[in-house]
């Protein structure tokens, strides 16, 4: 997945390190060019200084195509700023944002943006709920698992695109859609839609192609 963390704190350090050590793609924000030395050599993501509900900033962080947002900056407000810009003005599919104040947490939760306590656990219950929200997955292995099934969450980068497009023959198949909760079979002349769920065939040896050409 592509990850945009705002805030390079001891939080958002043990946040992006933890997802980089999951192969995901992290870009981190943080306005002092100091706080990324707390970063260990193994962190292979990028690193960009700016204020974090800068939407320059942001877009130089990826978050246009990004499939995941988390705020873990020290002001409630700012991690309130910048979940409200990633949901409502670049549509990105999963936003967390860290909340210090319990009500403004569960006014967050009521919007569809999933907020985490400033504990240590508040790293597991991200990796949690990034599990949960997984851009795909393969939900089924036939036979000798030569053909696999797989649940892809459509990202950004793809809307638009045409369904058709997404068939190789003898390689991949798209079977079926999800689309604001109603299941529908694959038309012609339909196109990826935001937050669309795929349900694709795919032969074993076709995965990491698929997973290039579905910008996972």
């Amino acid at each position: 997945m592509k990850v945009v963390v705002i805030g390079c704190g001891k939080f958002g350090v043990m946040v992006s390190e933890q997802l980089v050590r999951k192969n995901h793609d992290v870009a981190i924000i943080d306005n002092n060019p100091e706080a990324f030395l707390a970063l260990s050599e193994e962190f292979t993501g990028r690193t960009v200084c700016g204020i974090g509900y800068d939407i320059e900033v942001l877009e130089q962080a990826g978050i246009a195509t990004a499939d995941v947002l988390i705020s873990c900056a020290s002001s409630d407000s700012l991690n309130a700023v910048v979940a409200n810009i990633a949901k409502n003005i670049f549509h990105v599919p999963t936003v967390i944002a860290r909340m210090y104040d319990p009500i403004r947490a569960r006014m967050f939760e009521s919007m569809g943006i999933y907020t985490v306590s400033i504990t240590r656990l508040g790293v597991e219950n991200i990796m949690e709920c990034l599990e949960g929200h997984r851009s795909w997955r393969i939900i089924r292995k036939l036979g000798n698992e030569d053909v696999q099934f797989l649940k892809v969450r459509v990202p950004n980068a793809l809307v638009g695109t045409k369904l058709s497009d997404l068939t190789i023959e003898g390689k991949m198949n798209l079977i079926a859609l999800e689309r604001h909760g109603h299941s529908m079979l694959p038309e012609a002349d339909m196109c990826c839609d935001y937050n669309d769920m795929l349900y694709l065939a795919v032969r074993r040896d076709y995965l990491v192609q698929a997973r290039e050409m579905l910008q996972l």
